[in-house]
């Protein structure tokens, strides 16, 4: 079997690592409120860069996204409109679920003092995926990648017009270059500064990732995958020493710049992988429970930030704990926890529709499935037979 027909079951340990990185960074961003300093311990310091794994999911997606144009050369099968239509019916459904359960824990416990009216804006804001467009108060701290994501699903088919029109390689040149230029022009004129909030930034890294992709349909030379595995480590040492010296609150406020260093890292570890190098990477990135976690890591990552906010509120707090001890309660108990939940959400809301394409996935959903169990009469129990 080749590459191209075999799935990449390692892609779903990358999805676990990134995921798993989000929800350390929220227990850390819990238990230290001076983000982005690092007022924790030293050897923790590394957990308040979750943005970067957000960053990662970016390039991942464009890598396992543009796998089945390049089998048909860079054409989306059944056109653009059905490559919408398929995205939307695989994240939205169990993005609603989750901004409906986000929006009720927020309510109800996080920030019950938030009025009703704020709340309807951010659900109908939230619910249309143009909150980094609209203001509005945030019931979820991951949705905002969620919007920015969705909109780049719409650039994608004018990225493959540019390479099936000029090569893939001037289509990514040619993203890069114009995301730049926003980010330029939002800098220079107070005008468009509004154009940070989309940050422009994640679609360099998704155009990233489908070049990286071409790794599956034309294997790099050794000496490519040498200089992609080189560039890989170079970046990730150069990240480590400038944390180390200039410090977090500089990393955080480069992270335009930062994220186009690391999405170049990231889309050259998924070519050389590809290709067959850092074996052991990707062994342990195809173990089984590597595989299991990236299988619902889509809901972990749309779930577990209320989940950990409210665990937090009602129990952590109240028992006044020291910051370390309630950290590693948090890591301890509440992760694995988190994790249990939002298994539980991905059976309920987001499997249906991986499984199911239609309404049959709607039926299939076992919350629909246990309404229709109330709503159907018990049948009637027989007479007893007179002796």
């Amino acid at each position: 079997m080749s590459l191209v027909t075999e799935r990449l079951n390692w892609l779903d340990g990358v999805r676990a690592a990134a995921a798993s990185f989000v929800v350390l960074h929220h227990v850390w961003h819990l238990t230290w409120h001076d983000y982005p300093h690092n007022s924790g311990p030293w050897v923790l310091g590394w957990m308040l860069y979750g943005h970067l794994a957000v960053a990662v999911f970016i390039v991942v997606s464009g890598f396992s996204l543009a796998l089945a144009p390049l089998r048909h050369e860079q054409r989306l099968r059944g056109g653009a409109r059905r490559f919408i239509r398929r995205r939307a019916w695989r994240i939205i459904p169990a993005y609603w679920a989750a901004l409906a359960l986000s929006t009720v824990l927020f309510a109800v416990i996080i920030s019950p003092e938030t009025s009703g009216s704020t709340l309807v804006r951010s659900v109908v804001v939230h619910g249309l995926l143009i909150q980094d467009i609209i203001p509005s108060v945030d019931p979820n701290g991951a949705f905002w990648s969620i919007a920015v994501e969705w909109q780049i699903y719409f650039l994608f088919p004018v990225i493959l017009w540019v390479a099936r029109r000029w090569s893939l390689m001037a289509a990514v040149t040619l993203t890069v270059s114009v995301v730049v230029g926003a980010h330029v022009l939002a800098d220079t004129v107070s005008a468009f500064d509004g154009i940070h909030h989309l940050s422009p930034q994640f679609l360099a890294l998704f155009a990233m990732g489908v070049l990286a992709a071409k790794a599956v349909t034309v294997s790099p030379t050794r000496i490519q995958r040498r200089r992609l595995a080189a560039t890989c480590i170079a970046i990730l040492i150069a990240f480590v020493v400038a944390a180390n010296t200039a410090g977090s609150a500089w990393i955080v406020d480069q992270y335009f710049w930062i994220d186009l260093v690391f999405g170049i890292a990231t889309a050259s570890f998924l070519a050389v992988v590809t290709a067959g190098g850092f074996p052991t990477a990707r062994r342990l990135l195809g173990s089984r429970p590597a595989v299991f976690i990236g299988g619902f890591s889509y809901s972990l990552y749309l779930m577990h930030g209320p989940l950990l906010h409210s665990l937090n509120k009602l129990i952590v707090e109240p028992l006044a704990l020291p910051k370390l001890a309630q950290f590693v309660g948090l890591v301890g108990i509440g992760v694995p926890l988190i994790f249990g939940l939002c298994y539980a959400f991905y059976l309920g809301f987001e499997k249906p529709f991986i499984a199911q394409r239609g309404s049959s996935a709607i039926r299939e959903m076992p919350v629909v499935q246990a309404f229709h169990r109330l709503r159907r009469p018990s049948a009637p129990t027989p007479a007893r037979a007179r002796a």
